[in-house]
């Protein structure tokens, strides 16, 4: 899962990224949108951005500028960057600073998934737009999404891979060759990870005890809570949110279908 923040003040470039995100990678946690200099410190602040998609066409601020002081914060953050007509210049400029890619606007879907694709698989993350475009996206579509979605409906239930497998009717070792082939890891990984992101933003948003959060991820030991929350972070449940508490704005998962 990675985390993704758009600076744009393009109201109709906005929504067909979100739209993208909706439709093609479920995996992709989306932060508060910017759509000026302030904003986006604020973000690149309170959160982790992972990749960058900004316009270069913002009223009033420099975006190499907000680019610069992103990248000293997160000094591996992927670049993709908009432009309301094709400038040399800026190519240039963008390249030196290390773009993923370099649209020109309005936006064509086929080029901004092959970039953002790039974006996360240069992070060592998963993208799911494989399985989505792919000769079998439909079949795939049809029996992956329900999946997911029952994951993010149950996951602060003890579910566990039967249950996944009665409500799909498929045998249990067919299910699990078949979500690690079109998700990229496998269920138990998957369901892990959405429940540390569901506590993550638990700890930032909200005063509730540990034990409290614990249960509402899914795990009903605190303690055994913890040592999966630090296996994959590398931080305690407390460390971070002492480290990233705050004015938390709420984030949208796109992962929800």
């Amino acid at each position: 899962m990675c985390h993704v923040l758009k600076i744009t003040q393009d109201v109709e470039l906005n929504g067909t990224l979100d739209r993208l995100f909706l439709r093609y990678f479920v995996n992709v946690i989306q932060l508060p949108d910017a759509i000026n200099y302030k904003e986006a410190i604020a973000v690149g602040k309170n959160h982790e951005p992972e990749i960058l998609l900004i316009d270069l066409n913002l009223n009033d601020d420099n975006p190499y500028a907000i680019i610069k002081e992103l990248k000293a914060m997160h000094p591996n953050l992927r670049c993709i960057f908009f432009d309301e007509k094709e400038s040399f210049q800026n190519i240039q400029q963008v390249m030196r600073m290390g773009a993923i890619d370099y649209l020109v606007k309005p936006l064509k879907e086929e080029e901004a998934l092959t970039s953002i694709h790039r974006a996360i698989i240069s992070l060592n993350q998963v993208s799911l737009l494989e399985h989505r475009v792919g000769k079998d996206s439909q079949t795939n579509n049809e029996t992956i999404l329900p999946m997911i979605e029952y994951i993010h409906n149950h996951f602060h239930t003890e579910m566990n891979l039967d249950d996944l497998a009665n409500f799909m009717h498929l045998n249990k070792a067919y299910l699990c060759q078949l979500f690690k082939k079109e998700v990229g890891m496998t269920y138990v990984a998957y369901l892990t990870q959405y429940r540390v992101e569901q506590a993550k933003k638990r700890l930032r948003e909200t005063s509730l005890s540990l034990g409290e959060i614990s249960e509402e991820v899914g795990y009903t030991d605190p303690a055994y809570f913890s040592r999966i929350f630090k296996k994959q972070t590398s931080i305690s449940p407390n460390q971070y949110r002492q480290t990233y508490k705050g004015d938390y704005i709420a984030t949208t998962f796109y992962a929800k279908v």
